[in-house]
């Protein structure tokens, strides 16, 4: 029996559906009892994300409705928590700002955890990711490997730890006189685009980005060479709102436990990097 993926266009239309419904889950008390008084008080919870990075988030052509599994998991702990939850987006770089400011209160965007970032930062690691360069198909046959990216221009999101991870890599796989040309593009449409346009040969994305484009586009991009530097993505807020994170937490034990963090790991198809439990700061590098 063959077995049908729907497509975003077709999932979008179902989770849109889905959205007009009544909250997703009951209030969970305990976890609610742990919230900060301001978030009591104002029955909000801000989220900054930065678009778009399907699937994890990313919007349909003609609409403004947040998709993706983030998104999925921020309304979730919300409804857990008795919030509405409010997003807001910005280019990635501003997303440590955005929380530190107290303009939003929750990171939640494909963001890794990273040890310099837990000096102004506490995340909930929530699944595991790694990096991988991949390119377009008609490359296949002439790039093939870390080293077959020396003296290429490799397009990479604006302000992620891929940027410096890429760098690495070229330096490691090249003579110093051929080594990468990263540049830096905010989206990873904009990367596909750069390379079909022949003005970057290659891209990095995490694992999970590299199989939603694999299901939605079949045969048309391929990884190169191995996955590196594996990392968790995190949940983050701003050191000092603990109250905050432990709710949160509590929100995402009670997912897991009662099978609905699984439930939304397959709706899009993101098995290759589920967890078994949260973590605290996990990242040690």
């Amino acid at each position: 029996m063959n077995k049908k993926i729907l497509s975003r266009t077709a999932l979008a239309t179902l989770l849109s559906a889905a959205l007009t419904l009544p909250a997703m889950a009951e209030v969970d008390a305990a976890a609610q009892a742990l919230l900060p008084e301001a978030n009591k008080a104002s029955g909000k919870l801000l989220v900054v994300t930065s678009l778009a990075y399907p699937p994890m988030e990313y919007t349909e052509a003609g609409s403004e409705e947040l998709l993706g599994f983030d998104m999925d998991l921020a309304r979730e702990i919300g409804a857990r928590l008795g919030l509405a939850v409010e997003f807001a987006n910005v280019e990635f770089p501003q997303l440590i700002p955005q929380v530190v400011t107290g303009r939003s209160e929750m990171i939640i965007s494909a963001f890794s955890d990273k040890k310099e970032r837990q000096a102004q930062l506490s995340f909930i690691d929530y699944f595991n990711t790694g990096n991988v360069f991949y390119s377009t198909a008609e490359h296949k046959d002439a790039i093939k490997s870390e080293a077959d990216l020396c003296g290429k221009t490799i397009a990479v999101a604006t302000g992620t730890s891929w940027v410096t991870w890429a760098e690495e890599v070229g330096k490691a796989n090249c003579p110093a006189d051929n080594l990468y040309n990263v540049i830096q593009i905010p989206t990873q449409a904009e990367h596909i685009m750069q390379i079909k346009q022949g003005r970057a040969q290659a891209s990095v994305i995490g694992v999970e980005g590299l199989a939603d484009l694999q299901i939605q586009e079949p045969d048309a991009f391929y990884q190169i060479g191995e996955m590196g530097d594996p990392n968790p993505y995190g949940i983050a807020f701003e050191k000092s709102n603990t109250g905050l994170r432990d709710a949160a937490l509590a929100a995402l034990n009670g997912m897991l436990a009662d099978g609905t963090y699984g439930e939304i790991v397959a709706r899009y198809h993101l098995e290759v990097g589920a967890v078994t439990e949260f973590v605290i700061d996990g990242a040690k590098n």
